[in-house]
């Protein structure tokens, strides 16, 4: 059957059928015009990072932000469905379409550009449009500085001299750079053992020469660039050197009046049981020996300690015998004639 005839569904067919018409002309060709880009903008031109750990921004402008968000605008001339293509020269796109999120989270200060087009399935072909953000570090940051507190404890009593005493630091709070150091210095006698530590010995001058010491610790690992107080001190006092005391003197006596000189010296002696007596006589080679031999003959009767007594020739001093009794306490410099 010729193209376009219809057959008959009457059995009886049909006696003619006709087409008539009139050919159209070929339509043109139709060109695709591109989509262009005509507007993109930023919610922002500027990134400022954050102040580094252990600061942060005086005046408070610089945050954690670290994208900004992407508003493109584009028109095509036939309407078509279009594509949104982004490309960036750090960070990432995080989205799709008109508006969408640049993240530019780590990247380091510098200009960094997005560019956007729009595709209507002939690829990139109409206008583009570029962006730049330029991110930068934070102006005004400043140092979180915390100071440590440092404080000396030393002994609550007076110390001998020539015994120990203990010194403490205190160390609490602050910002450190590394572990903290200790570094002492006293202003009298010497440190025993602890320096470097938090904690010192020291030992008082034995001849008593001072009357306080003052234990000063300069304590380092605080951060240096705060500033912050690096030194404490503290002062413990120190006992006077003991002193013999002179208890009795007397020139030539009797036996009896010498026995009741003795009595009382060692009621001294017994009063004072870390000391010892000293006793000092003056004269001729014979007159010391006779004080001597009363005195010791008046020890013995009242059965007295000789032990507690030392007896020293003073020489003759031209006055006749004369005899001198002295408490000497621990660390005192003994009489001499």
């Amino acid at each position: 059957m010729p193209p376009g005839f219809q057959p008959s569904q009457d059995p009886h067919g049909f006696i003619l059928q006709v087409f008539a018409g009139r050919r159209n002309k070929r339509q043109a060709e139709v060109v695709n015009l591109p989509p262009n880009v005509t507007n993109l903008t930023l919610s922002s031109s500027t990134i400022t990072l954050p102040c580094p750990a252990g600061s942060s921004s005086a005046s408070g402008a610089c945050n954690d932000a670290s994208s900004v968000t992407v508003n493109t605008t584009a028109v095509d001339p036939e309407g078509d469905v279009l594509t949104y293509n982004y490309t960036v020269s750090a960070g990432r796109v995080v989205g799709t379409g008109s508006s969408v999120s640049w993240d530019l989270g780590g990247v380091a200060p510098g200009s960094y550009t997005i560019t956007a087009g729009v595709d209507d399935g002939c690829g990139i072909c109409g206008k583009t449009m570029t962006q730049t953000v330029n991110i930068v570090t934070c102006p005004d940051c400043k140092i979180n500085c915390s100071c440590a507190s440092i404080s000396v404890n030393g002994p609550a009593g007076v110390t001998s001299p020539g015994e120990t005493m203990t010194f403490t630091a205190n160390v609490s709070g602050g910002s450190q750079d590394v572990a903290l150091t200790y570094n002492w210095t006293v202003s009298a006698g010497e440190i025993v053992s602890g320096q470097g530590t938090p904690s010192i010995v020291v030992r008082a001058p034995a001849d008593g020469s001072v009357t306080n010491i003052t234990a000063t610790v300069d304590v380092g690992g605080q951060r240096a660039d705060c500033n912050c107080p690096r030194t404490g001190s503290e002062t413990a006092g120190v006992a006077p050197r003991p002193v013999a005391t002179e208890v009795d003197t007397f020139g030539k006596l009797p036996n009896d009046e010498v026995k009741a000189r003795v009595q009382n010296f060692y009621t001294q002696l017994a009063n004072n049981p870390t000391s010892q007596g000293y006793v000092v006589i003056y004269g001729t080679p014979a007159q010391i020996a006779a004080t001597r031999k009363q005195i010791t003959n008046a020890i013995t009767f009242l059965k007295l300690d000789p032990s507690r007594v030392t007896f020293v020739d003073g020489g003759d001093k031209g006055t006749g015998p004369e005899t001198h009794f002295w408490l000497v306490p621990p660390g005192a410099t003994p009489p001499a004639p």
